[in-house]
């Protein structure tokens, strides 16, 4: 007398495992791609906000911040930098992306690496975290663990100019910065002769040990990455956007500058508000001529 099997046999057993991991296998990637997609649309949200705090600082101040209230060689890296003012940019405008109480908390007479100010370096509004970044919440660097281990990194910075060079020109006198925002300076939109929609105000980074957000000493990056055999402008003969390493010196150095962990490119915000993604893969000459405000060089579509 025969008796009916119940069950699966082994291969189809198998056969059943392999379709759902064929269709895991297709839905998967569409999956992470709908959640990048959703974090850059966060990114560029964040971006829009700083971009519209910007304009309301330049509005009631006549001019767009400095990215640092000290000089270029002055930071969070120098001997005792509690006896300069390095405050950056992102605490400068908190009062236009709705952080005035946590500004009140800071003492600008003092150096943002003072005690009582290095406490609200632990407080990092969510505005200057892209969604997809996962690197180090706090600076790792003993530069900043000295003072506190919960010092908050930030992903954006300030374009100040094309090159360390010319970052680096206010002390040396050869160059002059050529970008927007950089320490001390004090820009006006009317400089913008290139156009606002052709001139980067602020770059996305993925550098996870020196951007402190309240440190003014790292708050601005440059188009070009540092290339100490080719002074004065010191400048690579190619993008800084996602190369590495960005700035190789004794100290302090960085392994990004423009940079993301969206793939293939970044986010920027141009000095007229609107957020555009860049890739990697942009031309030297274009993204070097987007840094700019005054440079009269030509700008291809990006």
């Amino acid at each position: 007398m025969s008796r009916n099997r119940s069950g699966f046999t082994l291969i189809e057993l198998l056969v059943v495992i392999a379709i759902v991991a064929l269709l895991l296998a297709l839905v998967l990637p569409a999956v992470q791609r709908a959640r990048e997609s959703a974090r850059q649309t966060g990114c560029r949200n964040n971006l829009k906000q700083i971009g519209l705090a910007l304009h309301n600082y330049h509005s009631a101040h006549g001019l767009f911040p400095p990215s640092s209230t000290s000089d270029v060689e002055q930071g969070g890296w120098i001997a005792f930098p509690e006896k300069r003012h390095i405050h950056s940019w992102s605490a400068m405008i908190l009062p236009y992306v709705d952080q005035g109480i946590l500004q009140d908390q800071i003492d600008f007479n003092l150096s943002s690496m003072a005690p009582v100010n290095v406490l609200v370096a632990e407080q990092m509004p969510a505005t200057y975290r892209c969604p997809s970044y996962s690197g180090a919440a706090y600076s790792l660097d003993d530069n900043y663990t000295r003072f506190s281990d919960r010092c908050g990194i930030t992903n954006y910075a300030a374009m100040g100019s094309t090159d360390v060079g010319h970052i680096y020109g206010q002390n040396s006198g050869l160059l002059v910065p050529n970008g927007i925002m950089y320490p001390l300076s004090s820009t006006r939109l009317d400089r913008i002769t290139d156009g606002s929609g052709n001139t980067m105000l602020v770059c996305e980074t993925r550098e996870s040990r020196m951007m402190v957000w309240t440190d003014g000493g790292t708050a601005a990056l440059v188009a070009r990455p540092y290339d100490e055999g080719n002074p004065p402008t010191y400048a690579a003969n190619r993008i800084s956007l996602n190369d590495r390493p960005y700035f190789t010196y004794d100290n302090p150095s960085s392994e990004y500058g423009p940079s993301s962990m969206h793939p293939n490119g970044g986010m920027h915000l141009l000095a007229d508000g609107s957020v555009r993604f860049i890739s990697e893969n942009i031309s030297e000459r274009t993204y070097t001529s987007l840094a700019t405000p005054d440079g009269r060089e030509p700008v291809s579509e990006f």
